[in-house]
């Protein structure tokens, strides 16, 4: 029997295919039907027609050892050329039918771009806190949410510089604010201002003063404008004695 008849016989005793064949060892059909009528001219020479015998017989659990032995005795004298190195039927790869796992992958990793930025961004955009991070807070309530500032009808802002002692004018410029007002060891007032709304007190020597949102109030101190001292929602402590204004928290 030639090469070529040894492999068709071992393929039809494995109960296989030219195609289960060519899947296998990657060798096109109709090579393979060349191959097993000893045409070995399609192969690019010696060399690769060599590897397709050995494949073969491989696959089909044959020696392919006499089968390469006697094609070399046939062969001897070919030397393969250079362009047929390049351009030996190997390299041509048959159609694959299964799932094509380069384009699954890259949906995958499309859809996991997608999702993960639907969970960094919300509310319009607005970037959610990572777990156990507080997000910063505006220094000045936002336009849309506070009310108009407008100071209360009258010479709300003007305070009066005192012969000695304290002077405090506390004011509500928008919204509201808790406040606690201690004169001279004493507490004088505790409640909730809402805008608009003023209030005066003096003391000797000391005014202990608790605001708990300060954007909302305006501080007048011995006639000097203090403004806003801080952030809205933020509790702040005050102490004013005669003279310049001065703080500790």
């Amino acid at each position: 029997m030639s090469i070529g008849e040894v492999l068709a016989t071992a393929r039809e005793d494995a109960g296989e295919s030219i195609e289960d064949v060519s899947r296998a060892t990657r060798i096109r059909g109709e090579l393979l039907r060349r191959i097993e009528s000893d045409d070995f001219a399609g192969c690019g020479g010696a060399v690769y027609a060599r590897g397709h015998v050995r494949a073969i017989a491989t696959h089909l659990g044959i020696d392919p050892a006499p089968l390469v032995a006697e094609f070399d005795k046939a062969n001897a004298d070919e030397v393969p050329a250079t362009r047929d190195i390049f351009e030996h039927e190997v390299l041509a790869m048959p159609d694959r039918t299964g799932p094509n796992w380069t384009a699954a992958m890259a949906v995958m990793a499309g859809v996991l771009l997608i999702v993960a930025l639907v969970s960094l961004f919300n509310n319009n955009g607005t970037a959610t806190p990572e777990a156990g991070v507080q997000p910063i807070t505006s220094t000045s309530p936002t336009p849309s949410a506070a009310p108009a500032t407008t100071p209360p009808p009258g010479d709300a802002l003007a305070g009066r510089i005192p012969g000695s002692g304290v002077f405090l004018r506390v004011t509500i410029v928008n919204t509201k604010s808790y406040v606690t007002v201690t004169a001279d060891g004493k507490k004088t007032y505790q409640g909730l201002m809402t805008f608009p709304s003023q209030q005066d007190f003096t003391a000797k020597k000391t005014i202990h003063l608790v605001i708990g949102n300060a954007a909302a109030v305006r501080l007048v101190v011995n006639g000097r404008d203090l403004g806003s001292p801080g952030r809205p929602g933020e509790v702040v402590r005050l102490d004013f004695g005669p003279g310049d204004p001065a703080s500790a928290g």
